[in-house]
């Protein structure tokens, strides 16, 4: 609500965007991706203070810095991981074709989730940077192609794959999400 109050142009990614596209997984945190919003970031620091804990400056680093900030919620503990958004073609591109999902009756209105491709692309990179090791990245992505394999852009995830320096990863996860 408070991305949308502000006009924030965000899109959740991370484990609850390959749940929603892939198999269902407990998670502890959410990550999401914005736009930065250095103009409007007092209003976004005041509207949240109350309810979530939230670094100040942290905020102001990463809006500076194109990098990221948590807050987490008083009453649950509850964290989300706020992503500002790189100065980069794949990073514009992602939040362009971001999708609004409707997740049936928890919500009022729907939400704006990463695209199946880049939620695999995301992961891709994750699981890249993590040394190749992380199970649990590797499970997401391989949910994500297999239950979205007849509907994902294969041009676009093999195009961006490349750039990334991804693609192998892309075609050994493509291939093992078939078996």
């Amino acid at each position: 609500d408070v991305f949308d109050r502000l006009n924030i142009v965000y899109a959740i990614g991370g484990s609850k965007a390959s749940s929603v596209y892939g198999v269902v997984r407990f998670t502890q945190d959410t990550d999401i991706t914005v736009q930065p919003f250095y103009p409007v970031a007092d209003k976004f620091y005041d509207m949240l203070k109350d309810d979530f804990y939230i670094g100040e400056q942290a905020m102001y680093q990463a809006l500076k810095t194109r990098s990221s900030f948590n807050i987490i919620h008083f009453e649950t503990s509850f964290k989300i991981d706020i992503f500002i958004q790189a100065d980069n073609d794949y990073e514009k591109q992602m939040l362009a074709r971001s999708k609004k999902i409707n997740l049936g009756d928890l919500l009022e209105k729907p939400l704006s989730f990463v695209s199946p491709e880049d939620i695999i692309l995301l992961k891709l990179r994750w699981y890249n940077q993590d040394g190749c090791v992380s199970e649990r990245q590797w499970s997401d992505i391989l949910g994500v192609l297999s239950v979205q394999r007849k509907q994902l852009d294969y041009e676009y995830l093999s195009r961006w794959a490349v750039k990334l320096g991804l693609n192998e990863l892309l075609q050994r996860a493509i291939l093992q999400s078939q078996t």
